[in-house]
Formats: C-alpha cells, structure tokens, sequence
C-alpha cells in the first residue's frame, strides 16, 4: 500500500467536497489518507450526517478501515481495501444530498470488477448541491463523453428539510477517456418540477421562460414525502438549477434560473459541471474545457485531485486543461 496522505479541510473552500474528493482518490489509488480540520470554518464544524453517509458508503464498497466517522468529527481516517461492485442500498437518514452521495461513489463504480446498482435514499432537492434533474440531464451525460456509462432513474422526490426521495443508478465498469470537444447547443431547454404545491406555480415559472423566448419547456409533478419545486435551464452542458423555497415568488424563482444560465455566456461548461468533472480529467488526461469563472470549489478540487494524483492541472482564462 502507498504512503499516506495528511488533507487539510480547512483549505481555501473548507467544505464537504474535500472530504468526498479526498475518500474517492483514497480508494482509486490504495493510498491512506488522514482529513483534519474537517469543516473548520463552518457552524457547527465536523462531518455532518451526508458526509458521514457518503465515507461509510465509501468503506462498504471498498472496504478498508475508517477511523473517526461520527457526526461532529473534524478528523477522519481511511485506510482502502479493494474495490467491490454488486448491489448496494445507502440511507442518508436526513435530506443530506443523495447525488452528492451518488457523486462521491461514482468514480469507485467505474473502477469495479462488475457491473453495479445502487440505491440512495435522502434529499433529492436540496440547496447548495447539483438537484437530480441537473444530475441526470447535465452530470451523467457529461460522463458519457468521457465513455463512462450510468443510468439515474428516480423512484420519489425528496426535498429540504424533509427528504425521503429515492434514487437509483446502474453503473457499467469503465476508464474515462480524453475529452477535448463539447457539443455546445444554442437553444435552452427547460424542466420544471413540482411536488405537493398548486399547479399553478409550474404554469407562473413556464410563463415567465415563454415570456423570454424559452419554448421548450416541460412540467412534471413528482411524488414527494414533501413539498417541493426546481427548475433546472440547461444548453448542452451549461445548466442552471434553482430551487424555489416558501416565500420567493414563482416569478423570482424563474427569473433567477434565466440569469443564472445567461451569466455562463460563452461556456462549453457551467461551473458547477467544471468541479465535478475534475476528476475524470485529472484520470483521463489530454482533457479540456472552457467554464464561465474557476470558483473556490474548483481552486479547491484541483489542489485535493493534485495532492493524490500530483500535477495535473493548468487554468488560463478559464479554460481547465489535463496535458
């Protein structure tokens, strides 16, 4: 096994993703690793019940040894065993992030000997995480240009602070490949999704798209524990999703989706997609895209990817290459 590595999770973003990165290369890489700091600057600090579910889902599909997995810890150690596909079910147990889980495992899946399925029960809908229409429209096509085959479907909505959505993923065994041409589409497309709410506000929100020359533009009503509505706007691998809260005017919710995705201008891909694609990157090589703006995720990401994999990276002008 190869010397360990000691990760600071305080630096630059100081999140969760350090955390999901830093398990996922542990196990691609059969290489110790020690996470101090764990959300230092965060109140409370510590790992956080979705953190603690994507590092135990982590353990069970390559088993190993992980030391200091309690909620609250700002210490954890993991020492990889070997890789294993197959059938698995995670709970989150809160609406913690299920594609964020389904995000941190994914690159595990490719490198299993055998075909996998997967489910995942919590938030399917929650904020400061990709929604699962964005992940299945945006994320997993991108995957698709790197050759890596996964499949979502979703068996119920879940949404903050209730949770209880349920997906689930096949995953083909695969290597990612070089990238470096993305498709770009000039016509936006939109879905509008809407659980235990009035119709009536998926009609406002296709309205104000209408409105502002978006013609295609689908509404679908999900079963949900809870009440929920998203808008995912997305061209190709530019994508804006927003999630509408109590209070914030339908209108509001549409027109933010519709400056989000006009503020990625000329990108080949938004910058959401940019951080998570860094790994299958940094693992394909010869890879390029060009993004609206390299965000602290992404400063962050690339510091973690390159702690494991050395370097990797160049950025000029926002354009991410892999030589």
């Amino acid at each position: 096994m190869a010397e360990g590595i000691e990760i600071d999770g305080s630096y630059k973003e100081g999140g969760g993703q350090i955390v999901r990165t830093s398990l996922a290369l542990s196990a691609l890489t059969n290489t110790p690793v020690k996470i101090t700091s764990i959300r230092s600057g965060r109140s409370p600090p510590g790992l956080k019940p979705q953190h603690l579910a994507g590092a135990k889902a982590v353990r069970s599909i390559c088993r190993g040894e992980l030391e200091g997995a309690e909620e609250g810890s700002t210490e954890l150690q993991y020492f990889p065993g070997t890789i294993y596909g197959g059938k698995y079910k995670f709970d989150i147990g809160t609406a913690g992030s299920a594609t964020l889980l389904a995000q941190t495992i994914l690159p595990l899946l490719f490198a299993a000997p055998k075909p996998t399925r997967i489910k995942i029960t919590g938030g399917t809908d929650v904020p400061k995480a990709p929604g699962y229409d964005y992940f299945g429209k945006i994320f997993l096509p991108a995957l698709s240009m790197f050759g890596l085959d996964a499949k979502c479907s979703l068996e119920k909505a879940g949404y903050y602070p209730q949770g209880g959505g349920v997906i689930e993923l096949e995953v083909e065994p695969g290597s990612p490949q070089p990238v470096s041409y993305w498709p770009r589409v000039s016509v936006p497309r939109a879905i509008v999704s809407i659980s235990g709410l009035p119709l009536a506000i998926a009609m406002r929100e296709k309205k104000v798209m209408l409105n502002n020359a978006i013609e295609d533009v689908r509404i679908r009503e999900r079963e949900s524990p809870g009440q929920g509505n998203t808008i995912l706007l997305y061209k190709g691998f530019v994508g804006s999703y927003f999630l509408g809260r109590k209070g914030l005017r339908a209108e509001t919710v549409a027109g933010n989706a519709i400056a989000n995705l006009e503020a990625e201008a000329d990108a080949e891909v938004d910058y959401h997609l940019a951080d998570q694609l860094l790994l299958y990157a940094a693992l394909a090589g010869k890879t390029s895209f060009k993004t609206s703006h390299i965000s602290n995720h992404t400063e962050t990401n690339i510091h973690i990817i390159e702690k494991f994999l050395g370097k990797r990276f160049s950025v000029d002008k926002n354009v991410v290459k892999v030589e």
